[in-house]
Parts: C-alpha cells; structure tokens; sequence
C-alpha cells in the first residue's frame, strides 16, 4: 500500500510519472473493501454497545425507582411501629398507674 500511496505522490506532483498498473488498482479495491468491512464491523459494534449501554441505564433506572419506593415503604413502616410501641407503652403505663 506503501508503494501505491507513493505512485499517487508522484503522479498528483508530476503529472508524467508512471501511473498505476492493473495490479495496483486490485490493490486499491482490495484494501478499501477490507477498510470498508471494518468500519462496518466497527459501527456495529458501537451500535451493540450503545443498546446495551441503554439497557444498563434504564435497568439502574428502575432499580432506583424501585429501591425509592422500598424506602418509602419501610420509613412507612417504621412510623408505623414507633406508633404502635408509643400506643402499648403509653397504654401499659396508663394501666399501672390506675391500677
């Protein structure tokens, strides 16, 4: 590939020079196709990584939503049973001092 970059050189610089054989055109196809494959091959990979970045994202999303909403839950509960100790303890002092 070199050798045929260096051809273009020289023909772009001095109009007279050799030009590019048969050969060297196969070449160019050759390369630029498996240059093509490549960035294919590379997009699509980008692409897969972009959908699962995007699955991450929206499970982490609903994992905090659901871990919000556990929190919610157990604050919840937790005034509930402070309510209920603060009932039997007032309840069992209520009963002790009238009895």
């Amino acid at each position: 590939m070199r050798r045929i970059i260096a051809k273009l050189d020289a023909i772009e610089s001095d109009p007279e020079a050799s030009s590019l054989t048969a050969e060297d055109a196969t070449q160019i196809r050759r390369q630029l196709a498996e240059g093509q494959s490549l960035v294919r091959e590379t997009v699509d990979r980008l692409r897969q990584k972009q959908e699962e970045s995007d699955l991450i994202t929206r499970r982490k999303d609903e994992l905090e939503s659901r871990l919000s909403a556990v929190e919610t839950e157990y604050e919840e509960l937790l005034g509930t049973c402070h309510q209920f100790r603060f009932t039997m303890l007032a309840d069992s002092s209520f009963r002790e001092s009238h009895s």
